[in-house]
């Protein structure tokens, strides 16, 4: 069975556009990984609904 933590973990595939994510990557600065920078995405537009 997995942690509590991994239960509160959603994961899911993506299908994004080859050219629309090798420019937001690219934007990534290397001392953060794609997946941190993907989650402060989403927390930072789920702030703006706010």
């Amino acid at each position: 069975m997995g942690s509590k933590k991994e239960a509160n973990v959603k994961k899911f595939l993506l299908e994004i556009p080859e050219e629309i994510w090798t420019k937001w990557k690219d934007k990534v600065p290397r001392s953060i990984s794609l997946n941190r920078a993907l989650i402060e995405l989403l927390e930072k537009e789920g702030e703006d609904e706010d």
